[in-house]
């Protein structure tokens, strides 16, 4: 481009054209900067995205259970009696992993059963995705487990006698006993959320694998193959496992800050070999 120049007031000139050039090549690079980057088959989901759909997955989930429970019967029929069933079989599970008494703790193993299980499932509708593979989201499902199991064993044994059984059952190997403990319950809230994020993201890259697969054998002439079809039966079977895994880990927990504090530590042992039967 020609140089213009123009006579400035101080007596100097001014290369206009120069200015105009660095000026527009600015304007350029600030667009480039600006755009946002959309994310193309195989790359991670968008955080916020997967956040949206957990709050989606609770949205349906409240909506549904006040459908259900609004018009109560003495004979259950219909929506009421599969609600039944499952809050029967839930109760019955969280009491023979918690221990006698378990069943108050149904309405909180229950709804982390639930709604994990849903999340995890609407990553197979097309178009949406698992908010469990976020970790983020894991995370926070753990640490409220993690909370509530620490106010649990506060409420059941005292603040002291919580702190104590940390110690171990030796007083002298208290010292050597403690460091372990905390660091192993302060682990427990990431082995949950990675255990379950792990999982479901493994889930995730597998079907996006198989579907782009899908699109390269169809080509023009045949489109697209859902060859992916076949592991969405085994995406439902695990789907359940993981939402089970964590629920029963969450009555292990339970179990072992809520019992008496003897069997407590009798039963330390069996929780890491539960945990590593069930991370297989």
């Amino acid at each position: 481009m020609p140089q213009v120049l123009v006579p400035g007031s101080n007596g100097r000139q001014i290369v206009i054209a120069q200015a105009m050039q660095g000026e527009s090549a600015d304007l350029s690079a600030a667009a480039r900067h600006s755009e946002k980057p959309q994310n193309s088959l195989g790359e991670l989901p968008d955080p916020h995205l997967l956040f949206a759909n957990s709050i989606l997955v609770g949205v349906i989930l409240v909506i549904t259970g006040f459908v259900v429970t609004r018009n109560l019967k003495k004979i259950p029929s219909g929506v009421q009696n599969i609600a039944e069933v499952i809050a029967d079989g839930l109760n019955n599970f969280v009491r023979a992993n918690v221990g006698p008494g378990g069943e108050k703790y149904t309405p909180l193993v229950g709804t982390m059963f639930i709604y994990i299980f849903a999340m995890n499932l609407i990553g197979i509708i097309p178009g949406f995705h698992s908010p469990t593979s976020n970790i983020t989201i894991t995370l926070a499902l753990g640490f409220c487990v993690f909370c509530y199991v620490q106010w649990e064993g506060i409420r059941a044994q005292g603040l002291f006698a919580h702190i104590k059984h940390f110690m171990g059952p030796v007083p002298a190997a208290a010292i050597l006993v403690m460091p372990i403990e905390l660091i192993s319950e302060i682990a427990k809230p990431f082995t949950l959320a990675i255990r379950l994020f792990g999982n479901i993201f493994g889930e995730d890259v597998i079907m996006v694998v198989l579907a782009s697969m899908g699109t390269l054998f169809g080509g023009s002439l045949l489109g697209w193959i859902p060859v992916q079809f076949p592991i969405l039966l085994l995406m439902l079977l695990t789907d359940v496992v993981q939402a089970l895994v964590f629920s029963i880990l969450t009555c292990i927990y339970l179990s072992l800050v809520t019992q008496h504090h003897g069997a407590a530590h009798a039963d330390h042992s069996a929780e890491h070999h539960g945990e590593q039967v069930l991370a297989h």
